[in-house]
């Protein structure tokens, strides 16, 4: 993986997460302002299909590209990058059961919310988890040679 590609990963990781966490609470914000489920409705599908199709393509290009190589320099990733993939899994299914209940006749804002709510919560934890396990070896496969710790682990 070229040095520069590996700085566009690590640019688009919080690019991405900042994005995402941005329209999570913008949705967020709709439901608590009370509307009713059938005003919100149009608004929170064209919300999650945008938000869970990004969020998704996202997921899934770490999963399939950016994960194996990044495993193949550095193995010892091995145990975060599983995690992670769970993760990736775990919100699949959260956005899966959120998209389901705004196609439900009897959705209340509550349930919407709530549901909001968990998506919100697992997905700070994983991109926290995201951020601390993979922004330093992104820093340390982008650092010259000369620079870079012998080390996964040395700081």
């Amino acid at each position: 993986m070229s040095r520069n590609r590996i700085v566009a990963w690590h640019l688009e990781l919080q690019s991405v997460h900042h994005r995402l966490e941005k329209a999570l609470e913008d949705a967020r914000g709709a439901i608590r302002a009370g509307k009713r489920v059938q005003t919100l409705a149009p608004e929170l599908r064209g919300f999650c299909y945008n938000f869970c199709s990004a969020l998704g393509s996202h997921h899934r290009s770490e999963d399939a590209e950016f994960f194996p190589v990044l495993l193949k320099q550095m193995p010892e990733l091995e145990p975060a990058i599983t995690a992670l993939t769970y993760h990736h899994q775990v919100l699949a299914q959260l956005l899966d059961d959120f998209q389901a209940s705004l196609d439900s006749a009897d959705a209340a804002p509550r349930q919407l919310l709530k549901q909001l709510n968990t998506i919100k919560s697992v997905m700070k934890t994983h991109f926290g988890a995201e951020e601390r396990s993979l922004n330093y070896a992104l820093r340390v496969l982008d650092a010259p040679v000369s620079d870079a710790p012998r080390m996964f682990g040395d700081v």
